[in-house]
């Protein structure tokens, strides 16, 4: 899905969207680029950060064996001190993009710094609340622009497929070279309404193959995890019309489906209205871990657009367990925690950009979660655990190095664009 939006963004009217002119716009674009390329430029950590990075990736759905790691933590809060906090500033420094540990930090006020926050809280008897805040300065652009970028990128998908082709390839001939290492937008079929509306089928096709010779543990992981993972995800309003649809039943291949009128959603059947603030989100996700395969299907949550003067951005919440597809080795397994995580508050995840005055804009995200210890978790952390143990290292660094030459590609064609 990302990278079908890249190729629709890449467009001179995406760009425009950035600012009012093309000056400004040029400026705001390259902020927002310069940060996510300085992000993935040759990582690094500091040793406390990789220790706590991977005891936290192998015990996230066990924290008690976190919770009295000294190694890991940065300070306490809350009113007792029972809240654990990790606190990482990320910054440039000579060449390299550096994460570091730190007791506090502020907000980050360089183009391209960072500041991560993980908390773990405890709630009862084997059951804990973890919460993580990012907030990345993306320089001056302002957050009501983001939606002005959203319009025109789906406003640009309004025309013949001819027409959408011919204009990224002319306009973006760099990030299309960056990005078709993996990724190639196969198809879109463009289907005028009567209502001035267009549907819009979009094939974006992911080969691995492509990147064999240059990231050859990125295209092994690609092959391995990614390949094979199957998920389906749809937009829908309380009446049951749906929005938007994103399917991907082998890995390799994604379908977005969704209809737009002058750059604003429309219901993919039925007559034209005003996009709702608030949705429903579905989705069936299913991915192999070795001989193992987990999945969940009817995973249902609000998706709600956050659209504010100083935020822009959305916020799901899902409050409803799932059902899940697990293995047989776990059917003797006690399964009542997999409920807690959507009990009350339930699993919240929001994503997007905002400033206060006279302040930079920051692309941020946040993720509450409640877990309860059980075997069943336990055994649903070693698999992610092995997939992350498999990604750090070889993997991590080539696909850092695939971002970073996107994200240069891009801020490459922005600059000339006339």
């Amino acid at each position: 899905m990302a990278c079908a939006l890249i190729a629709m963004g890449g467009c001179k009217a995406v760009t425009l969207a950035y600012g009012p002119d093309i000056v400004a716009a040029r400026t705001n674009a390259d902020g927002v680029l310069s940060a996510l390329e300085q992000r993935y430029t040759k990582v690094t950590r500091d040793p406390k950060f990789s220790n706590a990075r991977m005891r936290i990736a192998r015990y996230a759905l066990i924290p008690s064996k976190l919770e009295s790691d000294s190694s890991i933590w940065t300070a306490r809060s809350g009113s007792t001190g029972a809240t654990r906090e990790l606190t990482i500033e990320g910054t440039t420094q000579n060449s390299q993009y550096t994460f570091i540990t730190h007791a506090s930090a502020s907000l980050p006020r360089r183009v391209g710094d960072s500041r991560h926050i993980m908390r773990l809280s405890p709630l009862a008897e084997d059951q804990y609340q973890w919460a993580t805040d990012v907030d990345h300065n993306i320089g001056v652009v302002p957050p009501a622009r983001a939606g002005n970028v959203f319009t025109a990128l789906l406003a640009s998908a309004e025309r013949a497929p001819t027409s959408i082709r011919s204009d990224y390839r002319a306009a973006f001939p760099k990030t299309m070279q960056a990005v078709g290492r993996l990724f190639v937008l196969d198809s879109v079929a463009t289907s005028p309404q009567s209502d001035g509306s267009t549907l819009i089928t979009m094939h974006v096709f992911m080969d691995a193959n492509r990147l064999r010779s240059s990231n050859p543990s990125m295209a092994r992981y690609v092959d391995k995890y990614v390949s094979s993972a199957r998920y389906h995800l749809k937009l829908t309003d309380n009446t049951g019309a749906e929005w938007f649809d994103a399917n991907a039943q082998k890995g390799q291949r994604v379908v977005l489906r969704f209809r737009s009128h002058n750059g604003a959603l429309q219901p993919l059947i039925g007559a034209a209205r005003t996009l709702p603030d608030t949705l429903r989100i579905t989705m069936n996700a299913q991915a192999k871990f070795g001989m193992f395969t987990v999945g969940v299907s009817e995973m249902q949550g609000s998706f709600v657009q956050v659209r504010t003067p100083t935020d822009r951005g959305w916020l799901m919440r899902f409050q409803k367990e799932p059902e899940w597809h697990l293995p047989f080795a776990t059917k003797q397994l006690l399964r009542s925690p997999l409920r807690r995580p959507f009990e009350g508050a339930g699993i919240l995840f929001r994503i997007g950009f905002r400033n206060a005055p006279n302040s930079p804009t920051m692309l941020y995200r946040k993720f509450d979660v409640a877990v309860q210890e059980s075997a069943i978790m336990r055994f649903l952390g070693s698999l992610g655990f092995t997939a992350m143990n498999d990604y750090a290292g070889g993997v991590e660094a080539e696909e850092n190095r695939f971002l970073a030459e996107m994200f240069a590609a891009m801020r490459a064609d922005i600059r000339a664009l006339q």
